[in-house]
């Protein structure tokens, strides 16, 4: 396990969801840290530190539903992996949907990974425990300070 902070960023449309996220990740023992936001254009705005965000963290990862209002998790992925100073951010999309076409196109649109919502209340704990020890425990994550230090590439936010 890395003994640094983790910080998630959760795009969720349904505050139930995402509270209920939130209280069994603290319950699998997660020592993350989450910010929640309800779409994808407040997660542009948080991970650009805009408007209200200004003192946002940069999180280690995002965890990204699909099916929201005002811009939703396929508009993110495709405006957020265009921002040189923040695509390298992981993003995990968590959806009902296993159509096929969202799989393809999330991962076409660089997501790092994309995961059906479990039905059951035993499944999701065991998806929680799997996304706090990938993530947290076994990745080894660029951080921002490190980003800064790299001078072979002058960031661009286009």
């Amino acid at each position: 396990m890395r003994s640094k902070s983790f910080t998630l960023l959760l795009v969720e449309d349904e505050l139930a969801d995402a509270a209920l996220f939130q209280d069994m990740l603290a319950e699998v023992g997660g020592s993350m840290t989450v910010h929640h936001v309800e779409h994808g254009q407040a997660a542009l705005d948080f991970l650009t530190r805009q408007g209200e965000h200004a003192d946002a963290p940069r999180p280690d990862l995002v965890v990204l539903d699909l099916n929201m209002p005002v811009m939703n998790g396929h508009e993110f992925l495709a405006q957020v992996k265009q921002l040189e100073r923040v695509r390298s951010i992981p993003v995990l999309v968590l959806s009902t949907s296993d159509r096929p076409e969202d799989v393809h196109r999330s991962y076409d649109a660089q997501a790092s990974g994309y995961v059906v919502k479990p039905g059951t209340y035993q499944e999701y704990t065991r998806v929680l425990e799997t996304v706090q020890a990938y993530w947290q425990g076994v990745l080894s994550l660029p951080s921002f300070a490190d980003l800064q230090l790299d001078h072979r590439t002058p960031e661009r936010d286009h």
